[in-house]
């Protein structure tokens, strides 16, 4: 009877770094190449780890609403939004490092204006705020808390 092998088990820094690599190289033929990619990776790669799908639905973020692919953008925002915990805990060094490059609260933010959703948009300058994203994130909650 012959010997069974040991599945390889990469650690979740490791599926990061395969998924930023591939993404990155993905790029280079389009933002579209890059969008698939990314939801290919998805589907391929059912029990990701938590902290490595936000950067995963981070990504889509921008690469969807670069191709006017709006449904896919919000629904990229509201994954890596309950997603953001698991990468703060889990994966806090990687985490720091793409923090200033964070797309989704931008995103998010323009989409949910867009919907006339304002409290959508002031929860997440909340959260861009809390995580430190800079003073841009105050005045965009300061002029739609004017809208209201």
């Amino acid at each position: 009877m012959a010997d069974r092998r040991t599945p390889l088990r990469k650690t979740p820094v490791e599926i990061l770094g395969d998924l930023m690599d591939g993404h990155r190289e993905a790029l280079i033929s389009g933002v579209e190449t890059g969008k698939k990619y990314l939801l290919n990776f998805a589907e391929r790669n059912e029990s990701l780890p938590n902290a490595v799908k936000f950067f995963l639905h981070d990504l889509l973020v921008e690469d969807a609403y670069a191709t006017d692919d709006l449904g896919t953008c919000r629904a990229a925002v509201a994954s890596a939004t309950a997603y953001l915990p698991a990468a703060q805990a889990d994966m806090l060094q990687r985490f720091r490092e793409y923090s200033p490059s964070i797309r989704m609260f931008e995103r998010g933010i323009a989409l949910a204006m867009d919907e006339g959703e304002l409290e959508q948009a002031l929860a997440l300058c909340e959260q861009a705020m809390a995580l430190g994203m800079g003073p841009a994130y105050a005045a965009k909650r300061a002029s739609i808390e004017r809208m209201l």
